[in-house]
């Protein structure tokens, strides 16, 4: 493996931001269900219950939580776009894997979402 010396270190280092920010995802994970869930406990329907919750209430719980949820997609397109800037064009790579897993966890909430209101 060669190290192009075209790259300084400001780009090696937000390269590898990019790539540990990606770690977030291991907290953000169950934190954002502890949010969400909490939040609809919050507003009168715990987990677990029989009856489903309104649309507003998912809303409410849902959105706290995918925004945490998110933050660390923030950052690792923060960062990996610093390092295509700097010139390491190997930046995209952490993007584009925190944009699919944030991305699809979106999209999997919604299709959920929208299976819920649908069924009701």
């Amino acid at each position: 493996m060669s190290t192009d010396v075209r790259t300084g270190p400001d780009a090696r280092r937000s390269l590898s931001r990019a790539w540990w920010s990606l770690l977030g995802f291991v907290v953000t994970f169950p934190l954002a269900f502890v949010i969400g869930e909490g939040i609809a406990s919050a507003l009168g329907h715990p987990s677990g219950g029989s009856e489903d919750a309104e649309w507003w209430v998912m809303v409410l719980a849902a959105v706290p939580a995918l925004v945490v949820f998110v933050l660390p997609a923030v950052l690792a397109v923060h960062y990996g776009r610093r390092a295509m800037r700097l010139g390491e064009p190997r930046g995209r790579y952490p993007m584009v894997v925190a944009v699919v897993v944030a991305g699809g966890f979106v999209l999997l909430n919604l299709v959920s979402a929208i299976g819920v209101l649908l069924l009701e």
